[in-house]
């Protein structure tokens, strides 16, 4: 089965030649369709107020109860307004403000990605200076004390993006293989056909009705009696030795 299905490749070269440009074509726009995109990702810390820690107490011992603002900030994040800022510093820039499941506390993990390492930097920038900020706002609107406002602090942020192919790689393989198989198909089914073709032309022609017909006997139309041949006379039998065949005469006469 391999067999042919390589011989009716060979054969047919030229479609599968076609295929494989078609299919590199096809490799290509998968490509620029989904680009290599760019990652950077931040640890952000809250801080609770002067208020919450004793005189000479660790704050990291007084992080409970922080979880809450630290939604509220979350929130805010995925608003859109919050969308808009982002889309003016660049169009193809996604990112994600969320708690951070790995820790128990008010940490929140923010995730850029773009095409980019720049413009992935520059968001993770822009995000980074937003939050304090925001925090801050929404501490005056309900005009905390001074002495109880939360701050916050970075605990990790990326110095380089890193850059993510796996997407990219994914939608490319997927090209080629359905172009590959939808080359291998198209050529062995032409191949099939044409080859049926073949051996139709190259088939004996029939012979002709009119001999067919000659080597019939023919039948009597219906409707019709066949004659029947007429009796014929009995041959006439030997006669017996000394038999008188011809005609006999009778003479009269004195000496009778």
């Amino acid at each position: 089965m391999i067999a042919d299905v390589v011989k009716a490749l060979a054969r047919r070269w030229y479609v599968v030649l076609v295929g494989l440009l078609l299919t590199a074509g096809l490799a290509v726009s998968a490509y620029s369709v989904t680009p290599p995109e760019y990652n950077a990702r931040a640890l952000v810390l809250l801080l609770p107020g002067p208020n919450a820690v004793a005189e000479g107490g660790n704050p990291f011992l007084a992080l409970s109860g922080l979880e809450q603002p630290a939604s509220i900030v979350v929130a805010y994040f995925a608003s859109e307004s919050a969308h808009t800022e982002v889309e003016r510093l660049s169009r193809t820039a996604e990112y994600e403000v969320l708690l951070d499941d790995s820790t128990r506390g008010p940490v929140i993990s923010v995730d850029v990605t773009d095409r980019t390492a720049e413009a992935t930097l520059s968001t993770l920038d822009h995000l980074l200076t937003r939050i304090p900020e925001e925090l801050a706002r929404l501490q005056g609107e309900v005009d905390a004390p001074e002495s109880s406002v939360i701050t916050s602090m970075e605990l990790a942020v990326d110095s380089e993006a890193t850059r993510e192919t796996s997407s990219t790689v994914r939608n490319v393989i997927a090209a080629v293989v359905v172009g590959v198989v939808v080359t291998g198909f198209a050529a062995f089914a032409l191949d099939g056909l044409l080859l049926r073709r073949r051996m139709r032309r190259s088939a004996p022609a029939p012979a002709d009705a009119e001999s067919s017909t000659d080597r019939r006997p023919a039948r009597a139309p219906r409707g019709r009696r066949r004659s029947r041949p007429a009796p014929t006379a009995p041959a006439p039998s030997e006669e017996p030795e000394g038999a008188v065949t011809g005609p006999i005469e009778i003479r009269a006469g004195r000496d009778s």
